[in-house]
């Protein structure tokens, strides 16, 4: 697939090559919400917000998001927070660099626990790549 040059922040509206794919389904709205709460965890990270806080309680979070000025946050149904908490937390330590197939890999917490140490700028560019890793087998191939 080729890679797309589109910014990986659209989702949460009709412009979203993710959202707007005709195979939407609830797993798409759990994609995009990983992407909305990797977005806010850059505007985190630049408030001081510890990391460990960022990669936590993200349906919550995406639910209160919503409540407050924004219609077309992805917000998953409760029962799908905690798996939504253990893929964040997957996400951005495969971006810190762990090769890792599973959320029950052990080295997650020290990955993540290396991540948390890293000055608030490094911590942006790693929530970038993150994000841009994990949109982009999401996305949509683009046609001339």
């Amino acid at each position: 697939m080729p890679h797309s040059t589109s910014s990986a922040w659209t989702c949460g509206n009709d412009a979203c090559s993710i959202c707007t794919a005709p195979e939407r389904d609830e797993m798409t709205v759990l994609r995009c919400a990983i992407l909305t709460l990797l977005e806010q965890g850059r505007w985190m990270a630049g408030d001081d917000i510890p990391l460990p806080e960022i990669l936590s309680a993200g349906g919550d979070y995406l639910r209160r998001l919503q409540g407050a000025w924004d219609d077309g946050t992805p917000v998953p149904a409760a029962e799908h927070w905690a798996w939504l908490e253990a893929e964040l937390r997957l996400v951005v330590a495969r971006a810190a660099g762990l090769d890792a197939i599973s959320t029950l890999d052990p080295r997650i917490d020290k990955v993540l626990a290396t991540a948390a140490r890293l000055p608030e700028r490094r911590q942006v560019k790693l929530l970038d790549l993150a994000a841009k890793q994990f949109a982009e087998p999401h996305r949509q191939p683009r046609t001339a």
